[in-house]
């Protein structure tokens, strides 16, 4: 398959992805593109998140991005992880769901981007007034046991260059970890607001 990335001008990558571990659909990025991350997002300073992820350029409604990691056990979250839950696809179709449509959610431990070039472990939380602008997908790439996995997201709407992606972690999070949930747009990287209509 082609790399999902493209360059920091806008281009798309022309590279071909390959199978690494064996898996039917690997992590939909190239050798370059797994060291630095999609150039269609770039990583800034956050004020109370300490990083945050903003859109290089306007991206459009449903344009696909891949969080990646190593797979391995969940750390406790007393400590400092941007991980996520690993469910590996099905073996042979590299699909999360049977035929029937039902959805394969058989746990592996988690995928950790730490040390990795994943940039998507950078989008922030929205907070309270403040509503997500991608959201996972449920497909995951690689192997049970294997080294490494990842996981789809697409926006949900079209995001103007400068503004935050940011998705919903869930309400566990922030009560596992003893955190207050806060807005975390500001005035050079707003996050996109909470309307009547679009509800996280």
């Amino acid at each position: 398959m082609q790399c999902w990335a493209h360059t920091k001008a806008g281009i798309r990558c022309c590279n071909i992805v390959s199978s690494r571990e064996g898996e039917p659909i690997p992590v939909p990025y190239c050798g370059v593109h797994l060291k630095s991350g999609d150039g269609a997002v770039r990583v800034v300073k956050h004020l109370i998140a300490g990083y945050c992820l903003v859109a290089r350029f306007d991206l459009p409604a449903k344009y696909r991005l891949a969080y990646w990691g190593v797979r391995g056990r969940c750390e406790p979250s007393n400590t400092e992880d941007r991980a996520i839950s690993f469910y590996p696809p099905d073996k042979i179709t590299g699909r999360n769901k049977e035929k029937d449509g039902t959805r394969i959610t058989k746990y592996n431990g988690v995928l950790n981007p730490g040390g990795t070039g994943d940039l998507i472990q950078y989008a922030a939380c929205p907070g309270p007034n403040e509503r997500q602008n991608m959201r996972s997908t449920g497909q995951y790439w690689g192997l049970r046991n294997g080294n490494i996995g990842g996981l789809e997201f697409i926006t949900l709407e079209s995001i103007p260059k400068d503004t935050q992606l940011c998705h919903w972690y869930g309400s566990g999070w922030w009560s596992a970890r003893g955190v207050k949930r806060m807005d975390i747009g500001t005035k050079h990287h707003p996050a996109p607001r909470r309307t009547d209509d679009k509800i996280n």
